[in-house]
């Protein structure tokens, strides 16, 4: 495949003692995986709260996740824990065994957005799902016929974050009925919808957390905030759940009776602008005394009941270690890890001028202030979770389908997968 030019194929790095297995083969401590990029230029279509502007170069707009445009890039493996996936994004055990969710890739149900230009539409279908990974690295739909809505690129949004607690699986469908037709009756029944699932796969929706997001937009009447709502993260609790909403840029909580209440917003602008220009919430964990939520903007917020304060997490050199957030977890040592999409450096450029489309897990103490990079040279990681066996399992290639995409595309010799990160088991970090 092209190469950007000028360009070195970047390498996976495994930091301390890690260890990754990947593709059936645990890699060492100091093992490389090469990944090689192309110089592609694009120009996409990006909605904001007046309409819809042109943008170039920008391959996807998280905060909206209505950007049009590739995404660039080639990893040269994938994982036979979970490879084939359907754009997975959130992961958690459920009764033992490993669930992802799968964004799916829209349908055949199309209309045009308020706004968009012309012959731009969404299209969607029922092909979200949560899949059980079986042992042999194959997959079987475990709750399916949810809701997905696709760009012309054929990126999607379905489900997104899964939590489990001891009887149901949580699971957030992103998107808002708000800004579907309402002729679209899936869209209408299913879209940000927080469901909860049973040990036998069937499933009951519990509270419309994208609708509240979007209304609670409305009623902000806010000129930097975008009429929006795509509730994205979410983390089971005793009694309810919290939910993060990537487009509201809010952090909700969910009662038992499904009543969504706004725990706190975030206002937080780039300046100057950049991707993301504003806060985009996408994860949530809880920390000793408080919780913790990660953002794609690479802000970290600690959260204590209707107030925040900003985190900051860095390296032993004083290196600012997140960059654009999408998962966290813990482990039974209260470590968190933070999965960033897109690494450091000038955004939507390829290496080596910039690691933006090289995403990393970073492993962070909250008691000593600790941090570090965990693994580094992952193509489009998401979401995380800490296993019974103690190790840390990863989606990758969140937005690619189920089958290699050719050379030069966004996904070429990528499907969406499963890695898993053998951690150390001593005391902390």
């Amino acid at each position: 495949m092209t190469k950007a030019e000028g360009s070195k194929p970047a390498q996976t790095e495994l930091k301390a003692d890690t260890k990754v297995t990947i593709g059936g083969t645990t890699f060492a401590p100091g093992a490389k995986l090469g990944i090689t990029l192309p110089n592609q230029q694009n120009a996409v279509f990006n909605r904001d709260a007046q309409g819809w502007n042109i943008r170039a170069n920008l391959g996807f707009d998280f905060a909206s996740n209505t950007a049009y445009g590739p995404l660039i890039g080639h990893m040269d493996f994938n994982s036979d824990l979970g490879s084939g996936l359907d754009s997975p994004r959130g992961i958690a055990f459920f009764h033992g065994s490993l669930m992802v969710g799968e964004a799916g890739h829209g349908g055949s149900s199309c209309y045009s957005p308020e706004g968009a230009p012309p012959g731009i539409q969404l299209c969607v279908g029922a092909t979200s799902q949560v899949s059980r990974i079986n042992s042999n690295g194959t997959h079987t739909p475990f709750v399916s016929g949810l809701f997905s809505v696709s760009t012309p690129e054929g990126e999607s949004l379905g489900v997104s974050g899964l939590s489990a607690s001891e009887d149901r699986l949580l699971v957030q469908i992103g998107f808002t009925p708000r800004e579907a037709p309402n002729s679209l009756t899936l869209a209408q029944q299913q879209a940000g919808q927080l469901i909860s699932v049973r040990s036998n796969g069937t499933w009951k929706a519990i509270a419309p957390v994208g609708t509240v997001g979007f209304d609670f937009t409305v009623k902000l009447n806010s000129p930097t905030q975008e009429l929006d709502a795509n509730p994205y993260g979410v983390l089971a609790a005793e009694d309810g759940a919290y939910v993060t909403d990537a487009g509201a840029n809010t952090l909700d909580w969910v009662n038992e009776d499904g009543q969504v209440k706004i725990r706190i917003y975030d206002p937080w602008l780039a300046n100057p602008p950049t991707f993301p220009r504003d806060a985009v919430p996408t994860c949530v964990v809880r920390s000793e005394d408080s919780l913790l939520v990660g953002e794609l903007s690479g802000r970290l917020l600690k959260v204590h009941g209707t107030s925040f304060t900003p985190v900051v997490v860095k390296d032993s050199a004083g290196n600012a270690l997140l960059t654009h957030v999408t998962g966290c977890t813990t482990d039974h040592n209260g470590n968190v890890y933070f999965v960033n999409m897109f690494g450091a450096g000038p955004v939507f450029t390829p290496p080596p001028a910039s690691k933006f489309f090289i995403g990393n897990v970073v492993r962070y103490n909250p008691e000593t202030g600790k941090a570090s990079i965990l693994v580094d040279g992952l193509r489009f990681p998401n979401m995380d979770t800490v296993g019974p066996d103690g190790n840390l399992y990863v989606t990758i290639g969140s937005v690619c389908g189920p089958t290699p995409g050719p050379a030069g595309s966004p996904c070429a010799g990528l499907t969406g997968g499963v890695i898993k990160i053998t951690l150390p088991h001593g005391e902390n970090d």
